[in-house]
């Protein structure tokens, strides 16, 4: 079965849980094996990305601009590329070190052929990077602290 992971993370996505074509759940993993990252922000969590505590790895996680819905298919990306990233801290223990949940829901690869089958743009391989909700939640690894839907967005 396939699972609605977009392209850019499948090397980094590890599935848990009952995951189908409509939703996939799973941590994020680098590629040295390590599962602790600092998490920074943009254009107020429209980008994230995430740098590997242990190789120092850089991984885009989320960029509202080109991912999801919006921002694959209907290219809306109106965000200020020149804005700076910022650390995100922790709120209990402001210490720097988290593991990264995420959860993405999709209408689908029959729906994605459907609404996007007449554009030669897009492949029906395509249709994983069409995700129409992320949801991100990050669990600090110093005091334990979970920060559910740390991000909760809808991309159509």
């Amino acid at each position: 079965m396939e699972l609605p992971i977009p392209s850019h993370l499948t090397d980094y996505f590890c599935p848990e849980g009952e995951n189908s074509e409509f939703e996939a759940t799973g941590k994020i993993r680098c590629d040295c094996g390590f599962e602790t990252f600092e998490v920074f922000e943009s254009n107020e969590r429209q980008i994230i990305k995430l740098v590997c505590k242990r190789c120092k790895n850089e991984i885009l996680l989320f960029d509202s601009g080109k991912h999801g819905w919006n921002g694959f298919v209907c290219k809306e990306d109106s965000l200020n590329r020149n804005e700076p990233f910022e650390k995100y801290p922790c709120k209990k223990c402001k210490e720097d070190s988290f593991h990264v949940s995420i959860k993405f829901s999709s209408q689908g690869k029959e729906d994605f052929k459907e609404e996007c089958s007449d554009d030669d743009e897009f492949s029906p391989k395509d249709w994983v990077n069409a995700f129409d909700w992320i949801r991100i939640s990050l669990n600090c690894e110093k005091c334990g602290f979970e920060i559910k839907k740390w991000l909760d967005m809808e991309t159509m």
